[in-house]
């Protein structure tokens, strides 16, 4: 009887789960499936697709399965939010373009400029989003100013498709001729914004004469004034990450901005919230500034509401607010660099931290942040670049820590420099040296290139998976993680190299 008695008392115990319950996680991977399955329909399409994920909802609820709900319901916002930011109409063909610069316009290398219009029409009919235009000019053009060429309106080629969408392009002009201005528009906020950042850049420059466009690059991503050479040398050391601004610089600045207020977490969070608007302004609300901001407030909003931080819910959150207001970014190499650089962090750093405490906790961290992310990142930078920078395991060991010593600096000393020039000269001494260190890695570092083909989407989400199965997420023993990493990786592999 007691033997029975014990085999029914091992019965009743439920099974250990894989993973702990993570919401705003499976929210994340709901909309991300259905942002991916849902481009391409119809709005008719997507509603119906949506309604038929709902009545699966309600099974799962009725089932009580809290985490296939969540699942279900965020892959139907996504079949729908993805349809509603589909372009309305596209007229194409040759005939008059109109609209007015929204953007400042980029001078090219044979003298035409390349310019984003908005309120854009082609012979009056109105054409959805923004118009790329590539045209040339009697005179210098300038944000605001409304402009009327006649050009060819077509599509955005495939391989740019998705990306332009991003940006809200949905059609490119080639002009026919030289445009014509036809008037200027009154001064708005984000023209004044652009200004600031142009004085900035300017004041930057002067500063950081030896190498103005590279310190233009590092303190406000503007990267016109940076040749080829130069471009191709921070490519080539796995190193061009310094001249975006990104999450790297945002956090710099921010935490040593939130060293002024410990006392109070409320305070401190919301002087930071105001440190980083601020900075995303000077910016322009540069697009990976402004997404680099977000996953950071996120996850700095735990300290006040006396929550544990949980980088992966913190990354999840950030990843659908911003997918939401643009479910486009999504196809963007900047969003997908930094959210799987950031997600490898989290998940195979600690991984690699291990063995190497013996070399001290800064070393190690540094290591294994490092290999973690040259790791993680393979597929994405294969997918678009078809190709991946090995060489960024040793050379981001010295610029990161680098950085540091440019950025807070160099940020710092350009106030003061409107305060005092002298003073602000003073303070960049130490960004200039740091610049010269980072510039030096650059153009000696060499290359170690892997050329590989883009992973089709089944590989590319295996590949992640496998790294999600490889940390300690995955509630098993150290074995069968990597065990079942391992075999997960081998399958994604496959279909890399075979498809």
């Amino acid at each position: 009887m007691s033997h029975v008695f014990g085999e029914k008392q091992t019965e009743n115990i439920p099974r250990p789960p894989w993973f702990h319950a993570r919401p705003v996680a499976v929210a994340a991977i709901g909309l991300l499936f259905g942002l991916l399955i849902g481009d391409g329909f119809s709005l008719s399409r997507a509603w119906i697709a949506a309604l038929v994920l709902l009545v699966c909802v309600l099974a799962a609820h009725l089932t009580k399965k809290a985490m296939w709900t969540v699942f279900l319901v965020c892959m139907a916002v996504g079949f729908v939010r993805v349809a509603l930011a589909a372009p309305a109409s596209v007229p194409l063909g040759t005939g008059v373009v109109q609209g007015e610069i929204c953007e400042t316009p980029e001078l090219r290398e044979d003298g035409s400029y390349r310019i984003y219009l908005e309120d854009a029409t082609l012979d009056g009919v109105s054409v959805s989003g923004r118009l790329r235009l590539f045209t040339r000019f009697s005179e210098t053009p300038a944000y605001g100013q409304a402009v009327s060429v006649n050009a060819d309106v077509v599509l955005s080629k495939e391989k740019y498709r998705l990306n332009d969408r991003y940006r809200g392009v949905f059609a490119v002009a080639f002009a026919r001729g030289n445009a014509e201005v036809l008037w200027q528009s009154p001064p708005d906020g984000y023209g004044a914004l652009l200004r600031l950042r142009e004085t900035l850049g300017n004041r930057i420059a002067m500063l950081f004469p030896n190498a103005p466009g590279e310190a233009k690059g590092m303190i406000l991503g503007d990267v016109s004034d940076i040749d080829d050479e130069m471009m191709n040398a921070f490519r080539d050391t796995g190193i061009a990450h310094l001249l975006s601004v990104s999450g790297l610089h945002v956090s710099l600045l921010a935490v040593a901005f939130s060293l002024l207020f410990r006392k109070n977490a409320w305070i401190r969070f919301l002087a930071v919230a105001v440190f980083c608007a601020l900075y995303a302004a000077i910016t322009a609300f540069s697009p990976p500034v402004v997404r680099s901001v977000i996953m950071l407030l996120v996850g700095l909003l735990a300290f006040p509401l006396r929550r544990r931080l949980d980088a992966v819910s913190a990354l999840s959150a950030s990843f659908v607010l911003i997918l939401l207001d643009n479910p486009y970014a999504l196809w963007n190499a900047g969003f997908q660099l930094s959210y799987v650089a950031v997600l490898s962090m989290i998940l195979l750093a600690p991984i690699f931290q291990k063995p190497l405490m013996r070399l001290g906790s800064t070393a190690a961290g540094l290591l294994g942040a490092s290999a973690a992310v040259v790791i993680g990142t393979l597929p994405t930078s294969c997918y678009f670049f078809e190709q991946a920078q090995l060489l960024s395991l040793v050379t981001n060991l010295f610029v990161i820590p680098i950085s540091g010593v440019f950025l807070i600096p160099a940020f710092i000393g350009v106030l003061l420099s409107y305060v005092w020039l002298p003073l602000g000269n003073a303070v960049c001494w130490i960004a200039r040296a740091a610049l010269d260190v980072t510039l030096g890695v650059a153009r000696f570092g060499g290359s170690v290139t892997i050329f590989a083909p883009p992973p089709g989407a089944v590989a590319y989400l295996l590949w992640l998976t496998a790294m999600v199965f490889a940390s300690r997420l995955f509630l098993r023993s150290g074995k069968t993680r990597a065990l079942v990493a391992f075999l997960i990786a081998d399958v994604s592999a496959l279909l890399w190299l075979l498809f």
